[in-house]
This record gives structure tokens, sequence and C-alpha cells, in this order.
């Protein structure tokens, strides 16, 4: 081979030896590509829809599937029209009398508050009750200036029997209400008040769980809260405003066995004393409830 083919062939595999060193770009055999830890997509479509128009009467009674136990402070609840609900139709309005706490409160000068069981099985919505996992979202609005008192309870998931379920009775029942607690000068902090078989505090009562994780607004706006439970896994999510505040692995032990019954509609100050209350009469409102087994947003 003469110089000038010698040359020309140098050349040419000297160009193919870059062109296979393009093809490997130097940034993925340096930084080999990661899979990205997420929470829950969104997957599930509402199995079930709870709005307030008709609120008390039998036909809506039957559209929630109410129980006939556990429920006190209708009094206190109230159907009212907002426009700016989202799902429209009328909201529920719930007074809180001034000093009110729980309805076992003995010392109280007002009442306020209330609660009220649903009940899958009688919204025949058994295979919901019986599945993994069950994703509660509603939307709930405080007006400006609320007076948060020292905490309070807020709507949550529950299974098991009524009764058994909170309140320092534990047995075949669990629930995951949320709180407004004050704690590290905030007095609108939010948390999971978790009740299991086999985990209560100290005084036999709910865990708090995330404290601080999110802080609950008194601007007079609707933000939602949305909560999923996983009886397989113990796990708790919870989303505000559609953004992931908080996630707990494990700690709802011992529920697997334990089949999800409904919403647990319990909203109070405290607490069983009036020492938990607000100075002042306060309200809330809640509207748009829904029941998944997947994630909502």
């Amino acid at each position: 081979m003469n110089r000038l083919a010698r040359t020309a062939a140098l050349a040419a595999m000297a160009l193919l030896a870059t062109a296979g060193c393009a093809a490997t770009p130097a940034d993925a055999r340096t930084h080999p590509t990661r899979t990205p830890t997420s929470a829950p997509a969104p997957s599930g479509a509402a199995a079930w829809t709870g709005q307030f128009r008709d609120y008390g009467t039998p036909q809506w009674k039957k559209a929630w599937g109410t129980a006939d136990q556990g429920a006190w402070g209708g009094a206190d609840f109230a159907a009212v029209n907002d426009p700016t609900a989202p799902g429209g139709g009328p909201v529920l309005q719930v007074t809180y009398g001034a000093g009110s706490s729980a309805n076992s409160c003995t010392d109280c000068p007002n009442p306020g508050g209330g609660q009220f069981y649903t009940d899958l099985n009688t919204l025949g919505l058994s295979a919901l009750a019986k599945g993994p996992a069950l994703d509660l979202k509603y939307a709930v609005k405080f007006p400006v200036g609320r007076d948060w008192g020292k905490a309070g309870k807020l709507p949550g998931l529950y299974g098991g029997k009524i009764g058994e379920e909170s309140g320092g009775n534990h047995g075949a029942g669990w629930s995951t209400r949320y709180m407004w607690r004050g704690a590290n000068g905030s007095p609108d902090n939010g948390e999971v008040y978790l009740y299991t078989p086999t985990n209560s505090g100290p005084t036999g009562y709910g865990v708090d769980e995330g404290l601080g994780d999110w802080h609950f607004q008194a601007d007079g706006r609707w933000h939602t809260v949305e909560q999923l439970v996983n009886r397989s896994t113990g796990d708790i999510t919870v989303w505000y405003d559609g953004r992931q505040v908080h996630a707990a692995h494990g700690t709802a032990s011992g529920i697997g066995s334990i089949p999800f019954s409904g919403v647990l509609f319990s909203t109070f100050y405290g607490g069983h004393d009036t020492s938990w209350g607000p100075a002042t009469t306060q309200h809330a409102y809640f509207a748009d409830f829904s029941l998944s087994a997947g994630v909502q947003h």
C-alpha cells in the first residue's frame, strides 16, 4: 500500500473510532439513570360521592348510608348555600359553640360539632369495604380569623365496629381522622389522629401522626384534603390541595384483617373539657366527599 492509500485508510479508521465514541454519551456512562420514587399516582374514579342537598332527609341518609348508632350533635349541623363550593349545591355548616368540646364534656358551657358514621355495606359497596386500600377526599373551608382553640377533630376513614374505633375504646376497630392541633407556635398544624387495635398513646387514646406536616388554612377559601389508607401495608398518605404532605409506612399496624367501614364524619374541639374549645362561636364548612379504591386528586 503506497503512502497516500495508507494515509486515507488511517483517516477512515480514526473517523469510525470517533463515531463509535459518540454513540455512547459520556453522561450515560458516568451517571447511570435512576428511577425516582414517588407517591401513588391518581388511578381511581370515585366509587361514591356525597353531597349535602336534602341534608337530614331519608333520601340523604340513604345516599350516605348513615349508620343508626354513634351519631351526635345534629343540632349543630345545617345545610347552607355556597356558590363557591366545589361540587355545587348546598354545603354542610358546622357550628362550634364557645367553650365547646366533645359530647362527653361535663363542664362545657355550650355544645358544638358532632359526628355520624357511613356504612359501605349499606351503600352496596362491600367490594370496596373488603379491598386493600381506600381513598377519602373532601373539601373544607375555615373562615378568616378562626379561633383554633387547643385542637380539634376532622372527618376521616374508619374500619370495624362502631364504638371500638376511637375514644379510648380499642377493639375490633380503627380510624384515621384528621386533627388541627396547636404546637410549635402554630395553632393550625395538621395531623392524622390514628387509632388501631395495636397502636395507642400513653393514655389509651389515639397517636399523633405527622404533626405539622401541613397547616389548615383559615382564609375563607375551599381546600381539599385526601387520605389513602392501605390495610395490607399499614401505609397512610395525605394530600392537601393535591400536594402530598404526609406519607407513613406501616404505622397503621393491626388493621389488615379489619375491613373498611366508611367515613367517620367527626368534628369538634377536643379533647373532653372546655379548655379545648374556642373563646367565641366558630364555624367550618364541608363539601364534595368522595371515596375510591385508588388515589383521586
